[in-house]
């Protein structure tokens, strides 16, 4: 039992990683960095977020997340203001540009990932959906 799932775990790590990197390097022109991306994709869906939320759900550290907030306020992508509970808190929200940048970028990568499962049959398709639950339940755990 344990070499079938040594052999499941070493066939999906090198599915997802090279699916992973591909994925990644379907960029727009000019985009930001991945971490950027994905605070401008959270704070789309979110809305506005204080740096430690955003540190959080990127699982990164509080400095490194600050660093990416700075220069997507470089880039007019995100705005800060202060909470109107507490003013003490500082939220981050996107702008029209910043929203703008990650749709685009979405659906650039929305659009590539469409081609590739045009390519395949109704039937491999039909399997991707069965297992993606799976995926995301491994990736929650």
């Amino acid at each position: 039992m344990t070499e079938h799932i040594d052999e499941v775990g070493a066939e999906l790590r090198r599915a997802v990683v090279r699916l992973y990197s591909r994925f990644r390097s379907e960029r727009v022109e000019g985009e930001v960095s991945e971490e950027a991306l994905l605070v401008l994709i959270v704070l789309d869906k979110q809305g506005r977020l204080s740096l430690s939320d955003l540190a959080a759900t990127a699982r990164v550290t509080l400095g490194s997340m600050s660093q990416t907030v700075r220069r997507l306020e470089q880039l007019a992508y995100v705005t800060k203001s202060r909470g109107t509970e507490d003013r003490r808190k500082v939220l981050f929200a996107l702008t029209a540009e910043g929203r703008e940048a990650s749709t685009a970028s979405r659906r650039h990568r929305q659009d590539w990932l469409n081609g590739r499962l045009a390519e395949l049959t109704a039937a491999e398709r039909d399997d991707l959906l069965r297992v993606a639950p799976l995926l995301l339940r491994i990736a929650d755990s």
